[in-house]
């Protein structure tokens, strides 16, 4: 099996890129393939719903303009999903977005849960779990006052940020909180927190590896 994950902040390091397979590949399945693909146009990040389309739009062209005969699915990493129905018409295997897999995780682990973000809109981000389905399940949408591209800078920081509004989504009523980013990838355990914490990476890369076993697809054809 042959998973693709392209990346769309432009600026992200080989070093960085690095980093984010040797995670995937360390909780891979022995028997999945794992190939990286960034972005060569767009934002260096998306905090934004214009930079959220404009990175969808290059997630697509990158992908349209590779043979992607051996790919068995694909995930963009982002967990604003950029241009997740559209690379769902376009392409006839699975596309898994982090932020939907994240929250049918949740939606397996309680009855209700919340979302954690990086700065950004809160609102839009509800909007986008409730396009979801799952609006009736979301306690709430917190953030952490940092930028996405800092995130990784201090993670004491970090992690005492996110610590505070996962204990706070707990306390109105989550029975498990989604992380709003992938730049938290492989950070959900070191949370000190009663409650479950799920990365967004883990997600996606656990519901595309099951619906390429079970010859599930999701293309949007009308």
């Amino acid at each position: 099996m042959k998973i693709a994950i392209v990346i769309p902040n432009t600026t992200m390091t080989e070093t960085a890129m690095a980093e984010r397979r040797a995670f995937l590949e360390a909780n891979a399945a022995p028997d999945v393939e794992l190939v990286l693909w960034r972005n060569d146009a767009g934002p260096a990040s998306i905090e934004t719903e214009a930079e959220r389309d404009e990175a969808g739009t290059r997630i697509l062209r990158n992908l349209l303009n590779r043979d992607l005969g051996d790919i068995d699915g694909v995930i963009p990493w982002c967990a604003a999903d950029p241009g997740l129905l559209a690379l769902r018409q376009a392409l006839s295997i699975p596309v898994a977005g982090p932020l939907a897999c994240a929250c049918h995780a949740a939606s397996l682990s309680g009855e209700r849960f919340g979302l954690v973000m990086p700065a950004g809109s809160r609102k839009l981000n509800r909007l986008r779990v409730e396009s979801y389905g799952f609006g009736a399940k979301l306690t709430s949408v917190r953030q952490v006052d940092t930028p996405v591209l800092e995130l990784r800078a201090d993670f004491d920081l970090t992690l005492q940020r996110l610590t505070e509004e996962v204990n706070l989504a707990a306390q109105e009523g989550a029975d498990s909180v989604v992380l709003g980013c992938m730049a938290l990838f492989g950070l959900a355990p070191r949370i000190q927190a009663a409650i479950p914490v799920i990365d967004p990476a883990l997600a996606a890369l656990n519901m595309v590896t099951a619906m390429v076993r079970m010859g599930l697809s999701n293309p949007i054809r009308n």
